[in-house]
């Protein structure tokens, strides 16, 4: 956990101890600021992705260390450089997170009326890379740690942005897509519906569909508490569990939910940094 004095170790393991070996985890992912232009209807025609460093980093108590690592091979630490991008970010739309959707025609009311499989070229639409999470000699359950995120955005655009997790470990894969209307104000975000039903994202392969969101609220997996002593929140489930030593791979997506009613002309030309973190208890 860092060069610490041995009373302010004493002091931590006691925190630790008193929440049932709750333990602080790995991993934010830094700053990701979008800055949005160019509109066609309520689908943007085009945008820019700056200004991206993502990082992470672990701390937890000595004994139950949750580490990460950019590479499967690790090292494993406390903390890894995840890389850099400067890209181009449109909407999309998807289900899974294994197919995403492109809107391609929209009638003069605004509302799509077609779409086309972009998945290959997700790249370009989407930010997405992959880290690990490695356990300690004790199975771990793994959560989202709301209180060391650090969120700046625009009401608008943090509304209609999703952030997708798909984890693997080696007992079994799981698929998350989040909203995140938990990490910011949202209430002043304006809506205008540009599907033909409300509340659905695009699905299919080769022809698609419409289906229910299946956005989330992180806070139905996520720990409180601050600092190195999260906490059990009452309801909440983990992301996945770890067993001893095992490793995970945790693919991330960052994008602009196309369907949803936020996406809208009023999120262009705005940013948004997103500093994801994790905590992880004794499971």
């Amino acid at each position: 956990m860092g060069s610490q004095g041995s009373n302010g170790q004493a002091s931590l393991r006691n925190a630790f101890f008193a929440r049932k070996r709750m333990v602080a985890a790995a991993a934010w992912l830094a700053v990701l600021a979008l800055v949005l232009s160019v509109a066609t209807f309520a689908w943007f025609s085009g945008s820019r992705f700056t200004n991206v460093t993502p990082t992470a980093h672990t701390v937890s108590e000595n004994g139950y260390d949750l580490l990460i690592s950019a590479s499967e091979q690790g090292p494993f630490a406390e903390q890894c450089q995840l890389g850099s991008a400067d890209k181009t970010l449109y909407p999309v739309s998807t289900a899974d997170l294994s197919d995403f959707w492109r809107a391609t025609f929209q009638n003069a009311a605004g509302i799509t009326t077609d779409y086309a499989n972009c998945t290959s070229e997700l790249g370009e639409y989407a930010l997405t890379g992959t880290f690990y999470l490695k356990g300690s000699s004790l199975p771990l359950a793994v959560y989202l740690y709301p209180s060391q995120m650090s969120v700046s955005a625009d009401s608008q655009l943090l509304a209609a942005a999703r952030v997708g997790f798909i984890i693997q470990s080696p007992t079994a894969t799981q698929s998350y897509i989040f909203q995140c209307d938990d990490l910011g104000a949202t209430s002043g975000a304006a809506q205008q519906r540009t599907t033909a039903q409300s509340d659905v994202v695009v699905s299919g392969q080769g022809s698609w569909s419409y289906v229910p969101d299946p956005a989330q609220s992180i806070s139905a997996y996520s720990m409180d508490g601050s600092g190195n002593t999260p906490t059990a929140r009452s309801g909440a489930a983990p992301l996945f569990t770890l067993g001893a030593d095992e490793v995970a791979s945790v693919r991330y997506f960052v994008y602009m939910e196309g369907c949803d009613a936020n996406c809208i002309g009023e999120a262009q030309s705005k940013s948004i940094s997103l500093q994801f973190a994790f905590a992880g208890a004794k499971a």
